[in-house]
């Protein structure tokens, strides 16, 4: 019994616990003692009974049961309200039920005269909207959201004074039937490229000028590097959110760790996926002559690292070694510290592979291994865990979420 913890539990709406706080009060005013009109043996009977009428409140309403007669008058006071409030639970809940099924769909969005709106029901979608509510004004909001992609809609309903719109993507071409110019923004986040560059060619279709309130996500940065010369990226603002995360990154950590020191630092990116490429790149265009080693340790590094070098314009004025391998085998590390990490200045160390349990191993063995070392572990999302851990051990814990909302440019969203 000592394991059994009766608790509140926030997951549950207030809904739900209207429900069981009803059911609560008629069970308990019938195992009370209070009698009833039209069951006077009631009182006889055992509590899963009893049980079994206080459910059946939500149905009836009493009806069956007739008025409380006799007992203690507190059972009576939480009988009479279970008696009112069961049934009335039950007609909002069906209220509730055909409203959402006559939720209307996207071609119903009424006025988005002034409103933001946004497409897309993500991790990316979250994070515009809490930068949104930091500012104040949420009714200036309407999101769609495609329901085949699984998005986050309770999570998205729950931010006050937002409309959320769940439709298919067969639907989205009828915004064609809005005035779409008296929108103050669009924003094109959906998980899916293509739904992005669809919807953004829909609306300069429409209107051409519609492309300086277009902000759209592209979560393929060859692709989004192949299209620079069109229409739909050049009248639009285009962005990558491991671009934002990497750029925010850079600024708040690395750059100011290369102008504490005098030497020219050794990097190195363990994990080399959108992110940790994303890193070099935002590393080269702003402080390449603040590091004279990258280091690479990738599954795929030798691909992944030409994959980089597609998209740097520059000469590289750095060396780079890369290493094909785990970040868990020892053998990879030991090749690494031999051959890079030369002299008494420590490196910087980013750990940035898709598990967050081994980012974290690895960062706090790093630690051991280096005591003035900067070392940075990325978590996939926010995680308490983490950063208490990484505290301890005097090792910088982030997370690709909180990184892109704190870079978000307020002039995409005001």
């Amino acid at each position: 019994m000592k394991n059994l913890v009766l608790r509140f539990d926030a997951d549950l709406s207030w809904k739900s616990w209207s429900a069981i706080t009803l059911f609560g009060f008629g069970f308990l005013g019938l195992a009370m003692g209070v009698e009833v009109s039209e069951r006077p043996g009631l009182l006889e009977t055992g509590l899963l009974t009893k049980a079994y009428y206080a459910l059946g409140l939500f149905v009836l309403g009493g009806l069956d049961l007739g008025t409380p007669t006799n007992g203690p008058l507190f059972g009576r006071t939480l009988l009479w309200i279970a008696y009112f409030g069961a049934p009335i639970w039950t007609a909002s809940a069906i209220f509730e039920t055909i409203l959402s099924a006559l939720r209307p769909p996207v071609w119903h969005v009424r006025n988005i005269k002034k409103k933001i709106v946004i497409f897309g029901g993500g991790e990316l979608t979250l994070a515009f909207l809490n930068k949104i509510m930091a500012g104040g004004n949420p009714r200036r909001v309407i999101i769609i959201v495609d329901k085949s992609l699984h998005p986050h809609i309770e999570e998205l309903r729950s931010y006050n004074g937002i409309r959320v719109f769940a439709t298919s993507g067969q639907q989205i071409r009828r915004l064609r039937r809005y005035p779409l110019h008296t929108a103050h923004k669009f924003l094109l986040l959906s998980e899916k490229d293509a739904i992005n560059f669809e919807l953004a060619s829909v609306l300069l279709d429409h209107r051409p000028e519609l492309g300086s309130k277009i902000v759209y996500h592209v979560s393929n940065l060859r692709f989004l590097r192949v299209m620079q010369e069109t229409k739909v990226v050049q009248q639009c603002t285009t962005f990558n959110q491991y671009e934002l995360a990497a750029t925010q990154l850079a600024r708040e950590w690395l750059i100011q760790r290369f102008n504490a020191t005098e030497h020219r630092d050794t990097v190195v990116l363990a994990g080399f996926g959108r992110f940790g490429q994303s890193i070099l790149e935002q590393l080269e265009r702003h402080a390449s002559d603040s590091f004279s080693r990258v280091a690479i340790i990738d599954l795929k590094a030798e691909q992944r690292a030409l994959i980089a070098d597609e998209q740097v314009a520059t000469e590289r004025n750095y060396s780079r070694h890369t290493y094909e391998g785990d970040i868990d085998d020892p053998e990879v590390w030991q090749r690494l510290f031999k051959e890079v990490i030369v002299g008494e200045e420590e490196p910087v160390f980013v750990i940035t592979t898709g598990d967050d349990e081994t980012n974290l191993r690895c960062a706090i063995w790093l630690r051991k291994q280096f005591e003035n070392a900067l070392i940075i572990s990325r978590t996939l999302s926010p995680s308490y865990f983490a950063k208490s851990v990484c505290g301890e051990h005097d090792v910088v814990s982030v997370n690709t979420a909180e990184l892109v909302e704190a870079s978000i440019p307020h002039a995409w969203y005001r």
